[in-house]
């Protein structure tokens, strides 16, 4: 709503309003006056888009555009710009109302600093270190390589950032045609959580410096991952393995620690014999090592031992038995509620 005022325009009032360019300003103004500082005589530069009559494909897009052209304070990177897409919006909004089985719950910091902001805005630092430490919290460009390492291209999980990134969110989200986007509710989030605990838990077993299993940490880990789910979930004549017993215990319990020790230490050494150079961690993002690994009668051997089946039978669930969970939730009507 506007209003004219002796030949001048005035604004009244704006709805559904989004500041897509200026967070760190407003920050800062809601800060200082909270803090006591006058900044009734501050005055600011704003440009306002009036979007009328757009789909949520296209504003999000424009939003997209703003960040990226009008941004000269801080470097916008291309996972920055997706702070406005649907599916992510969805497992922000799931984040803040689902609880785990022991009462801890998960941050997502969709937006860069949004942790940081809340700390500051509830002025508790200690209380929400506390009820989200840093152990439970995860960024966009981390979800991505959790997400992304739950399958067969541990090499892209290793190239890491934008390309990773870029492939978690084409999943999860489609083309828009032939591909439809992941339903996000309540089991993809519990599924994608599980994904976080396994990845986490594998990096603090694989160790750092002296104690480490070697210095291949950040290669072994998704190529330790790809291997179990290409026994499982990526075989349609196994078991799957079932990503809702490390919700329900949020973590590894022994004996899936021990094994996952003895898998990466294998895989430290496959990754060093298989690879066609000297930089192991470089040829790492390399397809071919991936194939080469995969194939390998060292890995295939220890995949048929005695170990391994141990485990697929504890964590190991039928792929009809998943299919069935599906079909008795969607038999739920909360309509009436």
């Amino acid at each position: 709503e506007i209003s004219e005022k002796d030949g001048k325009i005035y604004l009244e009032s704006v709805d559904d309003l989004q500041i897509v360019n200026g967070g760190q300003t407003t920050a800062s103004i809601y800060f200082s006056m909270k803090d006591g500082l006058d900044i009734s005589k501050i005055n600011l530069m704003a440009k306002i888009n009036i979007a009328k009559n757009v789909s949520e494909y296209e504003l999000n897009s424009l939003i997209s555009d703003i960040s990226l052209y009008s941004n000269t304070q801080t470097k916008v990177s291309n996972v920055d710009l997706k702070t406005s897409n649907r599916e992510l919006k969805l497992i922000k909004r799931i984040s803040t109302s689902v609880t785990a089985p022991n009462g801890d719950k998960w941050y997502f910091d969709l937006a860069r600093g949004e942790f940081s902001t809340l700390v500051r805005l509830k002025g508790n630092k200690k209380k929400l270190e506390k009820e989200y430490p840093k152990q439970r919290r995860f960024t966009k460009d981390q979800l991505g390589r959790y997400y992304t390492s739950w399958g067969d291209v541990p090499y892209l999980v290793k190239l890491g950032g934008v390309k990773v990134f870029r492939h978690f969110i084409n999943s999860i989200s489609g083309d828009g045609e032939r591909k439809k986007p992941k339903e996000i509710d309540r089991e993809f989030f519990t599924s994608l959580i599980s994904k976080i605990i396994l990845f986490r838990e594998l990096e603090e077993i694989h160790g750092r410096g002296k104690n480490a299993i070697g210095q291949l940490r950040s290669s072994v880990i998704p190529y330790t991952i790809s291997a179990i789910f290409n026994i499982t979930n990526g075989n349609k004549k196994s078991l799957d393995f079932d990503l809702n017993k490390l919700w329900m215990n949020q973590g590894l319990d022994n004996s899936l620690r021990a094994y996952f020790h003895n898998l990466m230490s294998l895989m430290n050494d496959l990754i060093k014999k298989y690879a066609q150079s000297d930089d192991f961690a470089q040829y790492a993002k390399k397809e071919q090592l991936w194939k080469d690994i995969k194939n390998s009668s060292e890995l295939v051997e220890f995949l048929k031992s005695v170990d391994t089946l141990k485990i697929i039978d504890k964590y190991g669930i039928s792929k009809t038995g998943i299919e069935s969970k599906k079909k008795f939730k969607d038999n739920y009507n909360f309509e009436l509620i």
